[in-house]
């Protein structure tokens, strides 16, 4: 048997909407892990409303590091391609 906090209950509109919501972006931006707990979120919205606004709120923590992971990356990626291209064409831009 589980405890919930004593306080009001996740508006059932909201957290359906924020779970449908991670699931589309996370498939399409951030990977299949956040867009797994927005569906668990949704799944449990009528029997557990406390966890479900857990994981809607675990799922979104995980899609935003995995953003900006993607982009740091991507960032790492350009740098390193313009460094490799530059360090090539250095012999030829120099007149050797």
């Amino acid at each position: 048997m589980s405890y919930h906090p004593q306080g009001p209950l996740p508006e059932r509109s909201k957290l359906q909407t924020s779970a449908i919501i991670l699931i589309v972006v996370g498939f399409l931006c951030g990977g299949t892990i956040p867009a797994i707990f927005g569906i668990i979120a949704l799944v449990q919205m009528d029997s557990d409303p406390y966890s479900a606004q857990k994981m809607n709120k675990v799922g979104w923590i995980l899609f935003w590091v995995m953003l900006v992971l993607i982009i740091l990356f991507i960032v790492i990626y350009v740098v390193v391609v313009v460094l490799m291209l530059g360090a090539a064409t250095l012999p030829f831009l120099m007149g050797g």
